[in-house]
């Protein structure tokens, strides 16, 4: 995208500044169409070839006297390019003008500029967040929004709250449930879901803080896990970082001891999660079995419970291996199909190794020949995490 900004030798240190953030947090190309001996309403559109103008009005570019007909051309523009204007001092320009974007010259001129521009780069897979009542420290704009950063907290409702309030400053935001994960599963993920353009991600109830390669994008980390605690028993069985409402009400949960995380998708989150009884966990895993025997048809449906598999897994493997061996398949083949390829080969590992030790021979021949031609080698996989892994659930607890 390029946008070009019109302006005088007075204002010209603003449109720098507006340049650099422009192009540090989007990737926006800037021109500058600079001009102190005529006024703005005869030289902007020697930047109307732009995606986008911005103009700074000031004693140079809107001087007296006041004259309608000369601002007849921006007046009546009609929208493309789109047309925005900056105040930066007394000057005279045609108070209709002030009908379209019109932003004042004060502290916040940055960050409106970016919001207005947001909407017209290119949209990007994430959530609408939920709008939440919690405190937000000022330093997260500074350190999140005005520049790609990362930080670190422990209040998720903050996190929440931060996420819906800043949304309009990223191409999109999006939240990953950490609970529970490996490190490079978590980074997977990441770079799966933060491909492009500029990107707030959420890492929700991570163990440990990852070590994350600066970029465009700005990642706040949630550090610790979601705390036990009184709530409905079958909100317990979802994966408390995220999960989809829907998912919920199908195992007969209550909805209003629940966090609304994301308005678009009904995606929810838990503050405390309650024990979770063997029943619960056998419910989960028939639930999950069912939606994922669509995958093939409905890939973005079942994409959103993939957090929920490896608790599912970890009771079924002990408890019902027609079931978790069918979902441990047919998700490591939505990852596959999804372009999450580390997650896959994961998956197949885990399948291989259950498999093998229940003596189940088709399966862990089809396993192993899926590992063949992804992995490119016929190495056994490693054995001692999978074998600690079987016996704890999401949140490192014995599974019953």
């Amino acid at each position: 995208m390029q946008l070009s900004i019109c302006c005088s030798s007075r204002t010209a240190a603003i449109a720098a500044r507006l340049a650099a953030r422009l192009e540090r947090n989007l990737a926006i190309r800037t021109l500058l169409v600079q001009e102190d001996s005529a006024p703005v309403s005869e030289t902007w559109e020697e930047g109307a070839a732009s995606d986008a103008v911005l103009i700074l009005l000031d004693a140079h570019t809107a001087p007296p006297p006041l004259r309608r007909e000369d601002w007849k051309g921006l007046i009546d523009h009609d929208g493309a390019p789109p047309v925005a204007f900056v105040r930066c001092e007394d000057c005279a320009y045609p108070k209709l003008l002030e009908r379209r974007p019109f932003f004042a010259a004060d502290p916040q001129l940055d960050r409106a500029v970016e919001a207005w521009l947001v909407p017209m780069l290119p949209v990007q897979p994430g959530i609408d967040p939920a709008p939440l009542a919690a405190s937000v420290p000022d330093d997260w704009w500074v350190r999140l929004v005005d520049a790609p950063g990362q930080l670190e907290t422990a209040d998720i409702d903050s996190a929440q709250s931060f996420a819906h309030a800043a949304r309009k400053h990223f191409q999109s935001v999006v939240w990953i449930g950490c609970a529970g994960r490996e490190p490079a599963l978590i980074r997977a993920e990441l770079e799966w879901r933060a491909p492009q353009g500029r990107v707030l991600a959420v890492l929700a109830h991570i163990d440990k803080p990852l070590k994350i390669p600066p970029s465009r994008h700005s990642v706040l980390q949630v550090i610790g896990p979601v705390p036990e605690g009184a709530a409905d028993a079958a909100l317990g069985a979802c994966y408390p970082p995220v999960f989809l409402g829907s998912l919920a009400v199908e195992l007969g949960a209550d909805l209003s001891q629940a966090m609304l995380l994301d308005r678009g998708e009904a995606l929810y989150r838990l503050r405390t999660t309650p024990a979770v009884s063997p029943d619960l966990r056998q419910r989960h895993l028939e639930a999950l079995q069912r939606r994922f025997q669509q995958w093939r048809q409905s890939p973005d449906l079942v994409l959103p419970l993939v957090a929920e598999v490896p608790a599912a897994l970890a009771h079924g493997f002990s408890h019902d291996w027609a079931r978790a061996s069918e979902l441990c398949r047919r998700t490591a083949f939505l990852l596959l199909g999804a372009g999450r390829r580390r997650e896959g080969i994961r998956l197949f590992h885990r399948l291989l190794l259950e498999a093998e030790e229940r003596g189940d021979t088709d399966t862990a021949e089809e396993a192993r020949h899926e590992l063949s031609w992804l992995t490119g080698e016929d190495d056994e996989p490693i054995r001692s995490a999978p074998a600690r892994i079987e016996q704890l659930d999401l949140f490192g607890n014995p599974v019953p």
